[in-house]
This record gives structure tokens, C-alpha cells and sequence, in this order.
């Protein structure tokens, strides 16, 4: 496989699904957003991101009034009621963390997505096609 023109590796190209989708997230509040949704947090200060997770979620620009971390799973933000939900990556993009497009804008590439925002998954990052380039996220094969 290429990307980039550039020969990658399968367990590379795993490691990097794993790098823009893990299964912990880190989801940065303010201290009355936490309440108003019952979700457990930390203070931000204390981090607990790798550098990888940094760069996925672009935490270095997140607001600073956004100065507690709720992490949650995919499996426990899936359990949260739809308007949670939505609520919770709205503030996310309002607090200036990445990593949490609109669906309208991959509909072509995944016509199930949602409209609005969402949490990529792995199977969203699988290969796609037959062509030799990255686009936005999704990594395809020559």
C-alpha cells in the first residue's frame, strides 16, 4: 500500500487507525457542562493524552475555560442519549477540539454518517478505493 506515494506497511497503517481513533477520547468541559451531563471528569491540567492523541484531538487549542476531561469510550458515548450526544461533540467543536467533522461533508464516502457532527470509527478508516493519496482521514489503497 501507498500513501502519499510513500510504501506503507499494513501494521503501520493499523498503528495509525489506532493514533486517529482510540478507544478512550478525551472530551474537555467546562466545570457547570460536566454537571449539566453527570459526567465524571478530571482537571485538564492533569492530562493523561500521548502525543499521538494530542495531535488527533488538536489539544493545544482547546479554550481554557474547557479545564475539565471527560474520558469516555466510544461504547459510553454511544450509550448517552442522542441529545447528549449531540450536545457534547457541539461543545466539543466550541472548546476547539478536533477531530469531530460533520457527517454531511464524507456522505460520499460513507453515505450512512450522519448529517451532523460524529466520532470517527475504525471501520470508517478502512481502505476505500484503488487510488494512491490520504484524504482527510480516510487512508486508501493503490
Amino acid at each position: 500500500m501507498h500513501v502519499l506515494n510513500i510504501p506503507v506497511s499494513l501494521p503501520t497503517l493499523e498503528a495509525w487507525r489506532g493514533f486517529l481513533v482510540p478507544e478512550r477520547q478525551p472530551f474537555f468541559l467546562t466545570a457547570a457542562q460536566a454537571g449539566a451531563l453527570g459526567l465524571p471528569t478530571r482537571p485538564r491540567r492533569e492530562g493523561g493524552w500521548s502525543a499521538e492523541e494530542g495531535d488527533t484531538f488538536t489539544v493545544w487549542a482547546v479554550a481554557p475555560e474547557a479545564d475539565r476531561v471527560a474520558w469516555l469510550t466510544l461504547a459510553q458515548v454511544d450509550a448517552l442519549p442522542v441529545a447528549v450526544q449531540a450536545r457534547l461533540l457541539r461543545w466539543q467543536v466550541q472548546h476547539g477540539r478536533g477531530n469531530v467533522p460533520l457527517g454531511r461533508h464524507f456522505r460520499d464516502l460513507h453515505p450512512g454518517l450522519p448529517a451532523g457532527r460524529f466520532l470517527w470509527r475504525r471501520e470508517h478508516l478502512i481502505p476505500l478505493r484503488k487510488i494512491d493519496c490520504v484524504c482527510n482521514v480516510f487512508f486508501r489503497t493503490e
